[in-house]
């Protein structure tokens, strides 16, 4: 297993309610995945997501970038978390999914996959 593998699979493991992690590009391509996705395809939402983020960068460099986007429908909530400019974490919960947890994971996995894609 490779290291976007394991930061990956820790963080499914430590969020409730998982269906997908993805390591994402800002052009919405997920890099690497891990977990099935069901109910939602990660290809789809990451490029949606991925859209938004490019759609919505600052004009002027004050705002500064997306860090965090969070998405959350009837069947389920998303999250995506800036790793670099290039890179963001996408997190796919089910409707009971731990929220709080999945943001404070994300974070943490932004930290040390930054080394990785810098």
């Amino acid at each position: 297993m490779n290291v976007f593998q394991d930061a990956l699979r820790r963080i499914a493991e430590r969020v409730e309610g998982t269906r997908a992690v993805s390591l994402v590009g800002v052009d919405g391509i997920p890099i690497d995945t891990y977990g099935p996705g069901e109910g939602a395809s990660v290809e789809s939402v990451a490029a949606e997501m991925g859209s938004f983020v490019k759609s919505s960068r600052p004009v002027d460099s004050s705002s500064g970038p997306v860090q965090q986007l969070c998405l959350v429908t009837d069947q389920g909530k998303a999250i995506l978390s800036r790793v670099t400019e290039e890179y963001y974490l996408l997190l796919l919960l089910s409707r009971e999914g731990n929220f709080g947890r999945g943001r404070f994971e994300l974070r943490k996995a932004a930290l040390a996959l930054e080394k990785e894609l810098l």
